[in-house]
């Protein structure tokens, strides 16, 4: 569904025949949606009408899903030693090749990625070992990141200024590190178990969703810069 900056819904909601994991903008006129081993890409209208236009059946079970360039998408996977791969519009999938991912398969939910394109910075959180992962992926550097507000981390996004931003589940808050790993702060969220976040493409907005049976929310936060930003 398409939700106003009030988070008023617009236009009628789109039925996908399986259940949609994760969403990412391609353009100001096209999404992508990662369902079960498919891809399913929808076009957007001005007066917010949302149509299928394409699907692509993919080898492994696809979760996150956010863009690397105008044709690429990274997405995570679940139950695939292949922990994050790449895609293109096209159906073509790749992998990393100077990432090192940890030998475990992860399933559905228990880990995320997101992409800081800028920075060529691949991270993935591993939600059982409370650890956030960054990836150089021109370097090939990595480095695990471990803090006492890191609990159960799940949904990330890229923040504002080339930062990262993950939700804290355990600690009912988003935690906000910069690509090196190193933390910036915590922002509690009036919500339990925060799941799903994404920041708007002015970094002026944070919106984030949780995953709490009979409680479920989303909230749209505005980000105030300080001086020290």
């Amino acid at each position: 569904m398409i939700l106003s900056e009030g988070l008023r819904r617009l236009g009628t909601p789109y039925t996908l025949e399986s259940r949609p994991r994760d969403v990412a903008v391609l353009s100001n006129s096209e999404i992508v949606v990662t369902c079960v081993k498919c891809l399913r890409f929808l076009s957007v209208s001005s007066d917010n009408v949302i149509s299928l236009t394409r699907q692509i059946k993919t080898s492994s079970s696809f979760f996150s899903i956010c863009c690397k360039t105008p044709t690429q998408m990274v997405v995570s996977t679940s139950d695939d030693i292949r922990n994050v791969r790449m895609i293109s519009v096209d159906g073509v999938e790749t992998d990393f090749q100077q990432v090192e991912f940890p030998k475990k398969t992860y399933k559905l939910g228990y880990s995320y990625s997101t992409y800081v394109q800028s920075k060529n910075t691949l991270v993935l959180t591993d939600r059982l070992d409370n650890t956030v992962y960054m990836y150089d992926t021109v370097k090939g550097t990595s480095r695990a990141v471990t803090n006492g507000n890191i609990q159960e981390p799940r949904g990330a996004c890229v923040g504002p200024g080339d930062t990262v931003m993950v939700c804290s589940n355990f600690m009912n808050s988003v935690v906000h590190l910069t690509v090196d790993g190193d933390f910036l702060c915590t922002y509690p969220v009036d919500m339990k178990y925060p799941c799903t976040i994404c920041v708007s493409r002015d970094g002026t907005r944070l919106a984030v969703s949780n995953c709490v049976s009979g409680d479920k929310k989303l909230k749209l936060y505005k980000i105030i810069p300080t001086l020290n930003n």
